[in-house]
């Protein structure tokens, strides 16, 4: 920070890594470690020590290996981000199809990196998921990546499948009782979801929920309303 100026430096990216091969593992964690605004808090190597040291460390960004000794990493991810949805989770591992994409995507990862990329690459993911941002593969076809990017922005609100329907229903004009019909639920079952589409989307209103997932790419804007 230069002299008189009032501004607080900005926090450093806290990366915990998960990898079970050491010397990979040693050379991410020199390489990282080099980065301004990047702070390795530590690096482990089984399922079970990743949950352990997240809950310890409290890292922004986990650096998280798909196969590991007991564990697969996307199902390791989806228990991070279980017990703590601000921490994002980035998935390494030396191959990939659009399978394990989309089940990263569901896991609520927030991308998906070769470990045959550069380190400027993967420190650009890093900083990238820790802001928030939704990476996929550019190999990933582009109807894909765009659902996988929706799926990352709907667990970053914590929303369930059924909940962004009946957001993309309320987004389209449908009532309640609309929506009920077309979910084929009763109306009870549609007043739980709308209170938590609310709650979950820190809005005040439907309106209000439905700009925010408008906003967070989570549903996409009606090209015709349904009826009420």
């Amino acid at each position: 920070m230069q002299p008189g100026n009032g501004a607080a430096p900005e926090k450093p990216v806290r990366v915990l890594i998960v990898e079970d091969h050491r010397m990979f593992a040693e050379a991410l964690v020199r390489a990282l470690a080099r980065v301004p605004g990047l702070s390795v808090v530590g690096a482990v190597t089984s399922a079970t020590e990743a949950r352990r040291m997240v809950q310890r460390s409290r890292p922004d960004v986990v650096l998280l290996d798909q196969v590991l000794p007991d564990g697969i990493g996307t199902e390791v991810a989806a228990a991070i981000r279980a017990d703590h949805p601000g921490t994002r989770v980035v998935i390494v591992t030396g191959s990939h199809d659009d399978a394990h994409v989309r089940e990263a995507a569901a896991a609520g990862c927030s991308g998906f990196v070769l470990k045959t990329q550069s380190v400027d690459e993967l420190v650009g993911v890093v900083r990238r998921a820790a802001s928030g941002e939704a990476l996929v593969p550019r190999s990933v076809p582009r109807e894909l990546a765009a659902r996988i990017k929706r799926t990352v922005r709907q667990n970053r609100l914590g929303l369930t499948a059924r909940e962004v329907e009946v957001l993309q229903l309320i987004a389209g004009g449908a009532s309640n009782p609309g929506i009920a019909a077309h979910l084929n639920v009763s109306l009870h079952t549609v007043r739980n979801h709308v209170q938590n589409v609310i709650r979950k989307c820190d809005a005040h209103s439907k309106l209000e929920a439905v700009s925010t997932a408008l906003r967070e790419g989570v549903i996409h804007t009606p090209i015709r309303s349904m009826p009420a």
